[in-house]
Formats: structure tokens, sequence, C-alpha cells
């Protein structure tokens, strides 16, 4: 995947030109409602609760005619081998799909439908790719004139455009006002439908099938989010890493309890790393074919300023913060209130990484699913819901 910096150059440079063609495109008379087309990660990947949404819909509400789009050849070819349809966006069928659809579900941004989205005049719906979490983004990040500056271009046009956003409860919905200058009306509680995938009958040897997870007691899954200091300009992930495994007292750790720590990087992360150490495994993000799989078949998450705590903390088991930059990372980047009403205990040694994950200490998954899972929605299928929530707001009638 291109790294932020050129999505960003991109964007910038891109945004006259891509903003007058959306505005242009509002004018179609053409568009139908029942046309939904799907993307996310900038186009190169076929994941996240796009894909989630995708399949749902095609499997259990056929009335609704759901198109794939993607800038990369390989996700095509995949999508396509499902049995679903899908297209290149650069394609003239692609091109054609995004012109006449009535719904545009995006997972990142409108890039997601290609480098020019051709969806301007759809109703565009952002499922996001981590409701929740810790970090500040967009607006939050602006202050004073700056914010003003930034919000009167996205009045002209915004990558993150949206109609309508998807969030998990009041406390969410509040954080995609303040990040996205959205109103509270465009926005509906409906659960991520990704996360639909933890309430399924699915083995954990099914879920990881290239690891041999029965020879272990205990799977230990470390999500640690991507992150580069501007004071040392080192990759504090990979100094954690090396950290520990290193480590004498962990691998001991992990070999007398039997534990299969599994480390999932960042899909921005640049470096590789092998271990010998077969308690000890690294994955790089091509190695993953859903992170959600990796969650549900983990006994214990161990994270740091990452939304994917949200996400786990549906499975009801144990989360472990393990913040060992914390002070660093705090001197450059700015994290918002629910860092502090969910993080109480957290680990900053190896030493104490230890104690919390045998602690099995459930207060901070509590503490996460008191904030950002409504209990409206619990126990409910997300899926459904967002697919609702779009056919009751733009008037879907499907047979």
């Amino acid at each position: 995947m291109k790294s932020l910096s050129k999505i960003f150059e991109w964007r910038k440079f891109s945004l006259p030109l891509v903003g007058i063609i959306f505005h242009l495109l509002k004018l179609l008379p053409f568009r139908n409602k029942k046309i939904w087309v799907f993307g996310c990660w900038m186009g190169s990947k076929y994941d996240d609760n796009a894909k989630f949404l995708f399949e749902y819909v095609n499997k259990n509400h056929p009335g609704v005619r759901c198109v794939w789009l993607s800038r990369n050849p390989a996700v095509v070819k995949q999508v396509r081998a499902l049995g679903y349809e899908v297209y290149l966006s650069t394609s003239f069928r692609g091109i054609a799909v995004a012109l006449r659809c009535g719904v545009a579900i995006m997972t990142n941004g409108l890039e997601d439908f290609g480098r020019i989205p051709l969806v301007g005049g759809a109703k565009v719906v952002s499922l996001w790719h981590g409701v929740g979490g810790f970090k500040k983004i967009y607006n939050e990040n602006y202050h004073g004139k700056k914010l003003i500056m930034k919000k009167t271009v996205d009045l002209f046009f915004n990558w993150v455009y949206r109609d309508l956003s998807l969030a998990t409860s009041e406390y969410t919905a509040e954080r995609t006002m303040e990040q996205f200058g959205v109103k509270r009306e465009s926005i509906v509680i409906t659960g991520q439908p990704r996360n639909d995938l933890f309430f399924s009958n699915v083995q954990k040897r099914d879920l990881l099938s290239d690891v041999d997870v029965d020879t272990f007691s205990k799977v230990v899954l470390y999500m640690p989010t991507y992150r580069v200091s501007p004071n040392t300009h080192r990759d504090m992930v990979k100094d954690i890493l090396d950290e520990l495994a290193a480590s004498k007292k962990f691998k001991d750790f992990l070999e007398t309890h039997n534990i299969l720590f599994l480390v999932k990087l960042h899909p921005l992360t640049s470096f590789k790393m092998d271990s010998s150490n077969p308690n000890f495994r690294v994955l790089g993000d091509k190695n993953v074919k859903s992170v959600q799989h990796l969650l549900m078949a983990a006994d214990c998450l161990v994270t740091d300023y990452s939304s994917c705590s949200v996400d786990y903390a549906l499975l009801k088991r144990p989360v472990v913060f393990f913040v060992p930059d914390e002070e660093d990372y705090l001197s450059y980047s700015s994290l918002n209130d629910a860092y502090g009403r969910v993080v109480k205990d957290r680990a900053k040694s190896v030493d104490e990484l230890i104690g919390l994950i045998e602690s099995g200490n459930m207060t901070p998954t509590n503490l996460l699913n008191d904030l950002f899972e409504d209990p409206s929605i619990t126990g409910t299928c997300y899926s459904e819901n967002m697919y609702r929530a779009i056919c009751d707001r733009y008037k879907v009638e499907v047979e």
C-alpha cells in the first residue's frame, strides 16, 4: 500500500480537479438507489467493514446489486473467484457502475472508489476502518485559524466526505461529529459490520490455518499501532519488538506457559522481522487475510493506542495495554479523553507486560464496552443494522 505521505501528496495536488468533477457528477439524473458500490483502503484491498457488509448484503438482500471497486487487479481476481461482481475502478464497467450507483460505501475515503472518485451525487456512506480508539484524527488536531481554514476547504471538497456515518455508541457519534464536522442526524449507531464475525461458529484452527495453534495453550495477539518518533526518527514498534525478542525472561515466560505470542504489524509498517523462537511469531500485513479472524483466534490482546481494542473487547476477553514509549509518544501525538477513561492499568516494561498477561484482568475490557458499545445494539447483527439504516434513510425499496 502507498505510504501516507504519498497518499496525502496526491490528495492535496489533485483536490481542485477531483472536487470539480465530484460536484459536476451530482447533476447526473440516472443514479439507481438499488446499485451499491463498495471499496476500502484506497482500492488496494478486500477487507474491513466494507467487505463484511458487501458479503452480507449479497447473501441476504439479493434485491440490491452490490459491486466491489478496486484499483488492484489481484483484488478483482480474488473477489471474482468468490462469485461476486467486481471491476477495476478504471475499467469501462467500473466507471459505468460508479456513474450509475445510488449508494457508495467506503471504509477509508473517497479514494476507495478510485483516484478520481466518480460517485458524486450518490449517497456516500462511511463505515470507517476503526470506529473508536484513542488517537485524535482529522479536525480534532486543528485549532483556531487552521481549523477554520480546513473547514473552508472542506466545503469545496473533502476526501472523507460522507452523507451517512457509522457509530457504535453516543460517545463515538460525538467523536465523529468533531472529527469530520458532520451533524448528529447524519450518524447512525449500528455497530461495525466486521464484528459480526465474532458471533459466528468458527474454530480457532480454521481462523489460523497456517499456524498449528493446537500445540499452544494460549494465543496472545500483539497489535501495535504504526508510529515513528519525530524526536528520535526511530520506528518505535521495531525497537519494542527487538527488546521483547531479546528478553530471556519473556522467552522463558512464553515457553513455561506454552503461549504463542503472535505479532500483527500495521499495514504501513515497512520493516520485516524474523524470529527463531517458535513461541514468538511476526506476521506482516500481507500474511493476514483478515484482522478480525486474528482477533477472534486470540485468547488475549496486547495493544497500545490502536482502535483494535474496541473491536476485541466485544469478545469479552482480556485486553492489555503495552505502552513503553508513552511519554515520547505523547510529546508528538494527541490522544482523546477515552485513553484516560479506559487505560487505567498499563505496562511499560517487559516485567509489567508479563504480569498483566498473567493476571487476566477484565477491567479494561469492561471499560471499553461501556464507552464504545451502545446497549441498544448489543446482541444484534451490525450488518443488518447498517443495511436497514441505509434503506430507511434513503428510501431504498427492495422487493
